[in-house]
Order: structure tokens, then sequence, then C-alpha cells
């Protein structure tokens, strides 16, 4: 509007209202003064959470175990006291008649099979036509399925090798061996039946599956005698061992729960954890005065631990491959549970949404974040939808009140977006600190989502 009024000269002069201009400037400052605020405000107010990534992960549902190994042994004694010599080498097989070992009342010939031992052999005046027999035997029967039985095979090549020195040594010294034989100062002592041979004791070459104690089982009581390491015997001392059975057990202490889960078990797989093979072996849980044991019994693998009284072993159950979580990650939180019938798709929405019952106003459709299902309920929050709240059933006058059932849900806090989600879990298998998920579930995580580490801190819509 003009303002017409007339100077002091007479002159008209014609006054404007002025316009406010307004400054680019304060305005965008003021607007990056409010965005700061805010995010001190929020950082201030928001919770600090520590994040972890899920990531992909496999966890064995194994377990070791210490146990103790019996085997049929049985110690030979020595007939006569003397100088012992031994021609068969330690852990080696043993047929019937097999020299192991000798025994001289005066020392005279030990000491010459030991002075001609100490000298090498010409290959000439050893006979190889056996062993190259048993190489071509083997080399035909050979199957990659069967390679454990090479360590066998080995024990078996030293012994014949051995057996050919002995035999040797023998045919060298023939003269006075024969001599002091029929003197009765000198004796072998060969195998009366085929076997392992081993030159050591323990004192628990009697204890069995039927008669353990669970003393046995402790290593710690061991003692163990190098048989090998004198070199010389009474009569009636053990002269060396021999296992006469590729049977032979471990037998290790287990929980009742550990009882109950192999009462059905048939067979299990066994990783031996000296060097990480593995073998099968046949389950029996025993049970002596309140306490659980569990006898395993195998056919293989006698020859590569059979100088160990207690062996260090894995039973391998199972293993599982998922999302790898921590276990402080998770965390349980309850649902409303809400009839399928009740949801639909509505006002032109591809979400599912339930009919908010209005009463004497107009119904209301919403759209409620899901976080879980069954065949017959969905799960929903109760930020979405409050308790009380009374729903309609489509195309009928059935109602359904909100909070009349609840379900509680395992899972973790997803903080993808800055804030917190919770997401369910199906766990596939525990540790004390990790826990393998199923990948792909429709309400859970993904490979490299940002979860919550500490979940029973967090709660829903907490921002980072």
């Amino acid at each position: 509007m003009q303002d017409q009024r007339k100077s002091s000269d007479g002159s008209n002069i014609i006054k404007f209202h002025k316009v406010p201009q307004v400054n680019i400037a304060v305005v965008i400052f003021g607007i990056m003064f409010v965005y700061v605020i805010f995010h001190i405000f929020s950082s201030l107010t928001a919770k600090d959470i520590t994040v972890y990534e899920v990531n992909q992960g496999t966890i064995a549902a194994n377990e070791e175990y210490q146990a103790l190994a019996l085997r049929q042994e049985e110690i030979v004694y020595a007939p006569i006291a003397g100088d012992i010599f031994y021609f068969a080498p330690n852990i080696s097989r043993a047929g019937v008649r097999t020299s192991i070992c000798s025994i001289d009342t005066e020392g005279t010939i030990t000491k010459q099979l030991a002075n001609s031992i100490s000298e090498s052999v010409a290959a000439d005046d050893l006979d190889f036509s056996q062993i190259a027999s048993s190489i071509n035997t083997y080399a035909l029967d050979y199957s990659d399925m069967d390679f454990q039985k090479v360590y066998t095979f080995k024990n078996h090549l030293n012994t014949e090798l051995q057996q050919l020195s002995s035999e040797y040594l023998l045919d060298q010294n023939a003269q006075q061996v024969a001599q002091a034989a029929s003197q009765g100062t000198f004796q072998m002592l060969n195998a009366a039946t085929p076997g392992l041979v081993l030159y050591q004791t323990d004192g628990m070459e009697t204890v069995t599956p039927e008669n353990f104690t669970d003393k046995d089982l402790n290593a710690s009581n061991l003692t163990v005698t190098d048989l090998k390491s004198q070199g010389s015997v009474l009569a009636g001392q053990a002269a060396y061992k021999l296992i006469t059975s590729d049977h032979w057990n471990l037998i290790m202490s287990i929980d009742k729960e550990t009882a109950e889960e192999f009462a059905d078990t048939g067979y299990i797989e066994v990783r031996f954890k000296e060097d990480q093979a593995t073998t099968w072996a046949s389950c029996e849980v025993i049970e002596k005065t309140g306490k659980y044991y569990l006898n395993l019994s195998l056919y293989d693998s006698l020859d590569r631990y059979a100088a160990s009284r207690y062996l260090r072993i894995e039973l391998l159950k199972q293993e599982e491959t998922g999302l790898k979580i921590p276990n402080s990650a998770i965390t349980t939180k309850e649902f409303f549970t809400i009839p399928k019938s009740y949801f639909y798709r509505g006002n032109n929405s591809g979400s599912k949404g339930v009919l908010v019952d209005g009463s004497d106003s107009k119904d209301a459709f919403v759209t409620p974040t899901l976080y879980y299902e069954t065949e017959d309920y969905y799960y929903v929050d109760a930020n979405d939808l409050s308790a009380g709240t009374k729903l309609r059933k489509p195309d009928s006058s059935e109602t359904y009140v909100v909070g009349s059932e609840t379900a509680t849900l395992e899972g973790v806090y997803n903080v993808n977006k800055g804030y917190a989600v919770f997401k369910q879990i199906e766990i596939l298998y525990q540790t004390k600190e990790y826990s393998i998920v199923k990948s792909g579930t429709s309400y859970g995580i993904a490979l490299y989502d940002h979860i919550a580490l500490e979940g029973d801190h967090v709660r829903e819509n907490d921002m980072l």
C-alpha cells in the first residue's frame, strides 16, 4: 500500500514499506547448527554399543578325552639269570618261534653278538627274497582307503630285516651258540604265539574292560619300566611283552548326559590327537558304582599306539557350519502372537497388516513389523500394537485382543541402520563362547550383518 503524504516544502513524497531481505548464509548456518546440535544430543543420549560383524564359521561338535588303552598283553619272564640280548625290534610283529631275545649266563656270547651287530653287514650276506615277496604282495593289495596299514607294513619290514640280521649273527656264532646251549649257559627265547613285541611294562597288563577301576584312568599313577635298557636279568624277571591280539579297547570317564547320548550309538569315528589319524570304533556305555564310562572297541591302529597306555582322543560326532556369533550377543525377547487369519493385504499396500477395531470411529489398517512366524501365528512387537488393542478379522465379525497370547524368541539385535532391530536366530550348535546359527532364514541375520555384542544391554530401536 502506498503511503502518500505532503512534505514541509509542499511536494508530494511517496514512501514504500521495506520488504524484509532473507540472508541465505544465516539460514544455511542455522540449519547446520541445528544438525550439529541434534547429533551432539544423539551421541550423548545414545548407548555405547559394541558391534560385531557376522561371519561364516564352523564349530566341531566333538569332545576330547584322555583314554586308557587296554590290550591283550602277556609278559614273558626270563627262565634263567644272565646277560640279555634282544634280536627283534621294539613294537614289531613276531610269528611263532620268532627269535625275540637270548640270555647268556656267562655273557661271552652276548658280547660277541653285541660286537658283531655294531659292524655293518654286507647286503650280499643276507637273503632278501622273502622281503621282496612281502613288498610285492603289499603293492598288489594296496588301497588308498587302507593307507593306515602302511604303518603296520613298515613295522613288518623292520621285523623281517632285524630277523635276517639276527639269523646272520647267530650263523656267524653258530659253534659258540650250540656249545653254550648244550651246557645250559645260553638260551634263546622264541615267541610261543604270534603277536606284537614290546620292551616295556607298566603293571597294568592284567587290567581289562571288565575289571578296571576309576583309579586306573589316572595317568599320574603310571610307572613304565624300559626292559630293553636292562643289560641282564634275574630268573623270573620280565624279559619282554607280547600283545597277542589286534583287538584293543579305549576306556574313558563320561558324565551321565554323555552316557545317555551314546546309549544307542553303535559306532563312532575317533581321531588320535598324537598324529591326527582317524578310525572307527564300536561304543559301549559302562556304569560302575554310579559312574559312567565309555568303552571303545577297535581292531586296527594297534601298532601305531602300542607303546602308549593313555591316549588323547577326539570323538568326531558332527561339524556344524553356519553364521558364527558370540554367545554374549544372544538374548531373548517377548512378543505378542496374532493368528495369521487376521492378516491381509489392504489399502493398496504390499505389506501384510491387521484391521484395528475403531469401535465408534473408523477402523484403521495397521502394518506392524513381523519378527517371526509359525504355521498359525505372526510375532509382533508392543511398539507396533499395544496390549488390549482389538483386531477385526477380514470379512468377519470375529475379533482378537492383542496380548491374549505371547511367546519368547531367541535372537540378536541387528544394528546395520544405526539403531537396534531384533532378529530371530536358530542355533545349530553352541560352545561356551560361540554359537553357529542357521543362515538364510526369513527373519534372521545374514553374512556380514552387524549385531550388538552384548545383546542383554540393548533394547528395540536403541540408537548406536
